[in-house]
């Protein structure tokens, strides 16, 4: 009784790991945490839980921006985070990371449905300081959103 052997589904057919058990599940988190701490404590929660997870989910060293891409988004594939572009901009003196597909939380966040977006500036940011020779003054933040994905500047 209780769990079936293929997949964890109880019998009433309520499964732990379907996705939209953890959608109510973020999209009550971030209710309750946008009331409780208010927007801009809450994405600084939320950046420090993405600086976690990129320790938790450490990428190889690498001497590109290209491999660093592909072993983003190797990682991104792997959770289910959508994907990223990096791109050098030597005008800005930084990189643009170009996120499409972060899961949503509802219409959280600015814009809507990016809730989750401080947690993509700490993982980017954790990632990108991973990386041999990386300035640890460097910053990940959304600067906006473009061609629907948003785009992260990483840099002073």
């Amino acid at each position: 009784m209780g769990w079936s052997e293929t997949g964890g589904t109880k019998p009433n057919g309520s499964g732990g790991g379907r996705s939209g058990t953890w959608r109510a599940f973020l999209r009550g988190l971030a209710l309750e945490l946008d009331a409780q701490a208010g927007p801009e404590r809450a994405a600084a929660v939320l950046r420090g839980t993405g600086l976690r997870m990129a320790t938790l989910l450490g990428l190889p060293p690498v001497d590109s921006l290209e491999s660093l891409e592909y072993e983003m988004n190797a990682v991104l594939d792997e959770i289910g985070w959508g994907s990223v572009a990096l791109h050098l901009s030597e005008a800005e003196r930084c990189v643009l990371l170009m996120h499409a597909g972060l899961p949503p939380v509802g219409s959280a966040g600015a814009p809507p449905g990016a809730w989750l977006a401080p947690v993509l500036e700490g993982l980017y940011e954790g990632w990108m300081g991973q990386q041999p020779g990386a300035d640890a003054s460097f910053q990940a933040r959304v600067r906006g959103q473009e061609d629907g994905a948003l785009v992260i500047r990483y840099g002073r």
